[in-house]
């Protein structure tokens, strides 16, 4: 089951929804499973610490968590078919492409959402 949050965006009041991930299918179908897309900017999956991008026809941005919340490494722009991995991280943000430098993601930023 999945639910939709709004994730404050550091810095500012601005928010955008993002999926939130629970089941197994949808941990494992992460954004490419986000049919909702025109309403969700990105899904949070929950106990991560790699994805991949298999089967995606564009480019992501991965943003990887600590367990308190803090950004430990960002990629911008994963393209299609490729694999990306944190061993610090705990779960991951998975957010169309561009949108982690907008929001100015960077590892040290903490994003309030616990593992």
């Amino acid at each position: 089951m999945s639910n939709t949050i709004d994730l404050k965006v550091p810095g500012t009041r601005a928010r955008i929804p993002v999926r939130t991930t629970g089941q197994w299918s949808s941990r494992f179908l992460g954004l490419k499973g986000a049919p909702e897309l025109k309403r969700s900017r990105g899904v949070w999956v929950k106990r991560c610490r790699s994805i991949n991008t298999f089967g995606f026809a564009q480019a992501i941005d991965v943003v990887f968590l600590s367990a308190d919340g803090v950004v430990t490494k960002v990629v911008s722009g994963l393209k299609p078919w490729r694999v990306s991995s944190c061993p610090d991280a705990r779960t991951v943000l998975e957010l169309r492409a561009g949108l982690a430098s907008r929001m100015n993601l960077s590892p040290g930023v903490e994003m309030g959402l616990l593992a």
